[in-house]
């Protein structure tokens, strides 16, 4: 293998185009001749296997280079990455900066065009360039749009459920009094029952819409968060019969929109996990402002807990979740159970000014 000398005066680089596939990595559309030099690598077999750029960067830099990709392609901002790669037969190892600007197809899907290259072999920039974020940040922005997106559907599909299929039910019911109305006596008497039992079915449904609608977007988070726990509280207890009591300061705090769905959210899971798996009869949700102006809130039950710390269940998504939406907002979650003494699930998140860069 041919063994290229190369000097930081005049670091050889790559241009490329790149497309994002709705499934997998994407592909290159483009690579210039610079690929043999850099990559070891022919720009007609990068072009014809995305995965032979893939397979040069090491696997423990390929987290990142993913995530900084699905950063740029959901927010579209820049696609900053930088890694080792292993030349073809794995003898020299360089470090890769990769620099590329997105743009929105009318597909649907993200286009980039950009640059790589590479600086000394075996020397790897300590310190990440100012306009890029690190992998850390990048993970955690990518979570925050998504999470944003989630909540984003939720709404819409509140609103769907509340304004189309209500209304339409509302309608439904006011027709079937309209032909009540419009019947004789005989005719009333004969089908009197049916038109009863049409009315509660669609009593019956307009509740189920309104609850299934509320549970997706409740819309009392409009008012605060402690209004729209206080309703979900009391909605949780007639539904489940398991008395919740709930400390909270008497007046609403002012937090920012992400955060107050975040804690919404994780209380929603907690108290469900508690009623699907605890067999408990009490918990508490108590939300507190700390010295440092943090916010904490803490849910505990007096169910049966569980022995060895968090639960290592394979779907045990709701926990995942909950940990996802605090490292969101740069906060913590603390889960303390003892079997048959209950669990005490604690989710601590910063002040604005300590807010994660999403």
């Amino acid at each position: 293998m041919e063994t290229i000398a190369l000097t930081p005066a005049s670091p050889p680089e790559i241009l490329f185009k790149f497309i994002s596939d709705n499934k997998g990595f994407g592909h290159f559309s483009y690579v210039s001749d610079g690929a043999q030099r850099v990559l070891g690598v022919s720009p007609r077999a990068l072009c014809a296997q995305a995965q032979r750029f893939i397979d040069l960067v090491t696997e423990e830099e390929r987290d990142g280079l993913f995530a900084s990709m699905e950063a740029s392609r959901i927010t579209l901002s820049q696609w900053v990455w930088e890694g080792q790669i292993r030349l073809p037969g794995g003898v020299d190892s360089r470090a890769i900066s990769l620099r590329a600007t997105p743009r929105k197809r009318s597909d649907g899907r993200v286009a980039w065009d950009g640059m790589m290259r590479y600086g000394l072999p075996n020397q790897r920039r300590k310190d990440p360039p100012q306009s890029g974020l690190s992998a850390r940040d990048q993970m955690a922005l990518l979570a925050a749009h998504q999470e944003q997106a989630r909540e984003d559907e939720r709404l819409r599909l509140a609103r769907e459920l509340h304004d189309d299929v209500g209304g339409n039910l509302t309608g439904i019911k006011m027709q079937l009094s309209f032909m009540s109305a419009r019947l004789s006596a005989e005719q009333r008497e004969v089908i009197s029952m049916d038109l009863d039992m049409l009315e509660q079915l669609v009593d019956r449904t307009i509740d189920s819409t309104r609850r299934l609608a509320s549970n997706l977007r409740p819309p009392t988070l409009d008012l605060g968060l402690i209004p729209a726990l206080e309703w979900f509280l009391e909605d949780f207890s007639l539904r489940t019969g398991i008395v919740v009591a709930f400390d909270a300061p008497d007046q609403d705090m002012d937090i920012a929109e992400p955060k107050k769905i975040a804690m919404f959210r994780v209380c929603q899971e907690a108290l469900n996990n508690v009623f699907k798996h605890a067999e408990a009869r009490t918990a508490t949700v108590r939300l507190t402002e700390q010295q440092d102006q943090s916010l904490r809130l803490e849910v505990i039950d007096d169910g049966k807990g569980f022995k060895h710390g968090t639960p290592k269940r394979a779907d045990a998504f709701g926990l995942r979740g909950m940990f996802e939406r605090a490292a969101v907002l740069n906060g913590s979650l603390e889960i303390h159970s003892v079997a048959d003494e209950g669990t005490r699930i604690v989710l601590t998140v910063p002040s604005s000014g300590s807010s994660s860069p999403c």
